[in-house]
């Protein structure tokens, strides 16, 4: 993992930056990306290791290219591409709107799909080890009440990995994902912290707690691994124990 070169799309904070992290951890060469500053992570990640910091919208074609394209030529070789940059923007069905969907289309799965056809296109035919990352989530399988269009992209980044491994393969390129549960980043912050929500979310998790960035972080440094070679096209849900879970006959959570 020494020197392994990394790019990480939404990685200054949150999933993106416990993942950047663990990488960091590990001695891989990282360039982090987000559309608005470095929210101090790159001096943090420098201290770890040798870091770059990438300003780009991963919600457009030209903004996907770019960040691949300038984190190749910041690191001069890429192995690891981690598709993390994303959003939710729950609404009622009813009153879903044309600008929310195309928001969180754009950068949940316009992004992932263009930057990962910018990476394979920097690949070489003799190559070993190299990697695309998708972070999907635990959406992506089991449907949450009132978050239609966020399930709908999340499933789409499940297909999309299938489709792209099988397209890959020919390159030597692996493609795989993360399907994190719930999770205490600045995007769930404000919904945890409202009324007795965190503490609900706890009872339903057979883990008895909400996840960390860090819980990510570790999967995607071994899905990135010589050790996972063989591993592509797969979805590793990372959630606690929440999909394995069927619905409880215990009074005692009435």
């Amino acid at each position: 993992m020494k020197d392994q070169c990394v790019c990480i799309s939404g990685s200054t904070h949150g999933i993106g930056y416990g993942i950047a992290e663990a990488f960091a951890k590990k001695g891989a060469r990282l360039v982090i990306n987000s559309h608005l500053d470095d929210n101090g992570a790159l001096k943090k990640l420098s201290d770890m290791t040798e870091c770059h910091y990438v300003k780009s919208d991963l919600s457009t074609v030209a903004g996907a290219e770019y960040f691949v394209d300038k984190s190749f030529e910041l690191l001069g070789n890429l192995d690891t591409l981690v598709n993390n940059a994303g959003t939710f923007l729950d609404q009622d069905f009813e009153n879903i709107s044309e600008e929310n969907f195309n928001k969180t289309i754009n950068l949940n799965v316009r992004g992932y799909m263009f930057a990962s056809k910018a990476f394979a296109k920097k690949i070489t035919q003799n190559n070993k080890n190299k990697s695309i990352l998708c972070i999907g989530s635990s959406n992506s399988k089991a449907a949450e009440k009132n978050s239609v269009i966020y399930d709908t992209s999340k499933g789409a980044v499940l297909m999309m990995i299938r489709s792209l491994a099988i397209s890959l393969a020919e390159k030597n390129i692996r493609v795989n994902g993360i399907g994190p549960g719930i999770l205490e980043t600045p995007l769930t912050k404000d919904g945890l912290e409202k009324g007795n929500n965190k503490q609900v979310l706890k009872s339903q998790i057979p883990l008895g707690r909400i996840g960390l960035p860090k819980d990510i972080g570790g999967a995607a440094v071994f899905l990135s691994s010589e050790e996972a070679e063989y591993i592509t096209g797969q979805m590793l849900y990372i959630d606690g124990g929440i999909l394995a879970n069927q619905m409880n006959w215990d009074e005692t959570l009435l």
